[in-house]
């Protein structure tokens, strides 16, 4: 029996091993490694999360969808395509789409061997109502190996088109009204002190869905963190009797408008004008900045004194306008020019 029994045993694992080598072959992927689920064998769990947190959009906006691995937060890309569905989340969007904006592609898909996708937001209209500004978007996985990261949802605020030369990030270029410049225009009558903002290079401010200040001077005891902004029309400001500049007009929340690193104002509400100019010397687009909304609780402590805060009145025509800027005399408001930062 012995004899015979070795051969069938052989015969046995013969095919067996044509079986193995038969599958391997036509391999059959499970439905995770379809999906992107899989690297090197091993499944991925991955995070997905939007870049920012928040877009700011005037006639378009890119948004940025990413993923990582969700053990680590490792690099990683996709194994296979990954379809993406988005959505708009309607409790939380204020927009109407198909009125104020659109988003032409809601099936985008983050291709084999990336790890991200872009999509395309677009306004419908160039004045959005302050209570119908933001856009509130979600992504869908077909997977369940994908889980919410640090930004699962992203906000698109629409700021209009007049914010279109404002958007990007902006560092100090020049600081118009330095001290010398406020002595001669408050005829030397005046204390400005070291509280009172010097130029530095190295300040800082981004224009986005919100306005994200980066002041190394004294600007950032009025620049106190992030802000939200809405356009509040424009001003004809006056810089000296015979010369005037036309400025946008934003309402800044979040600022502190007595201007100290040791007392937080009681309202955080302030206006800033703004405008853009061309750098005769560069031709590069300048943001000009006008701190013309402030009640200075360091430097120049005569503008209290002599009780020089009030709304801002000026004669267009034959009638006078009064605003509620209370700093934007000649000789109060403070001027700066900021250009872009180089990517």
């Amino acid at each position: 029996m012995k004899k015979y029994l070795l051969p069938i045993m052989a015969l046995a694992l013969t095919f067996t091993f044509v079986a193995c080598g038969d599958d391997d072959d036509d391999p059959k992927p499970n439905n995770q490694e379809q999906q992107g689920g899989q690297q090197g064998g091993t499944t991925v769990n991955y995070l997905y999360s939007f870049s920012k947190k928040s877009y700011a959009l005037a006639d378009e906006t890119t948004v940025t969808l990413s993923i990582t691995n969700a053990k680590d937060g490792s690099s990683v890309v996709a194994n296979a395509d990954i379809p993406v569905t988005l959505s708009v989340v309607a409790n939380e969007t204020t927009a109407v789409e198909g009125t104020d904006f659109e988003i032409p592609t809601k099936s985008v898909v983050i291709p084999r061997g990336k790890d991200k996708v872009t999509f395309t937001v677009k306004a419908k209209t160039s004045d959005p109502a302050s209570d119908k500004n933001t856009i509130v978007i979600k992504p869908t996985f077909s997977g369940t190996n994908f889980n919410a990261g640090q930004y699962a949802t992203v906000k698109v605020v629409l700021v209009g088109s007049f914010a279109k030369e404002l958007l990007g990030t902006w560092v100090m270029n020049q600081l118009v009204t330095d001290k010398d410049a406020m002595f001669a225009a408050n005829w030397e009558m005046v204390t400005f002190g070291d509280e009172f903002p010097a130029f530095n290079a190295e300040d800082e401010l981004t224009i986005g869905a919100t306005i994200e200040p980066a002041f190394k001077s004294n600007f950032k005891n009025y620049f106190i963190g992030e802000a939200s902004y809405e356009p509040a029309g424009s001003l004809g400001l006056r810089l000296s009797p015979s010369e005037s500049v036309e400025l946008s007009i934003l309402k800044l929340t979040g600022v502190n408008r007595w201007f100290s690193a040791t007392e937080t104002s009681t309202d955080n509400t302030a206006y800033i004008g703004v405008r853009n100019i061309i750098d005769p010397e560069t031709s590069e687009t300048l943001l000009d900045v006008y701190l013309i909304d402030y009640e200075s609780h360091s430097f120049a402590p005569e503008f209290m004194e002599f009780e020089m805060y009030g709304p801002y009145t000026i004669k267009v025509g034959d009638e006078y306008q009064t605003y509620p800027y209370v700093a934007a005399a000649t000789g109060m408001f403070i001027n700066f020019t900021m250009k872009k930062k180089a990517e």
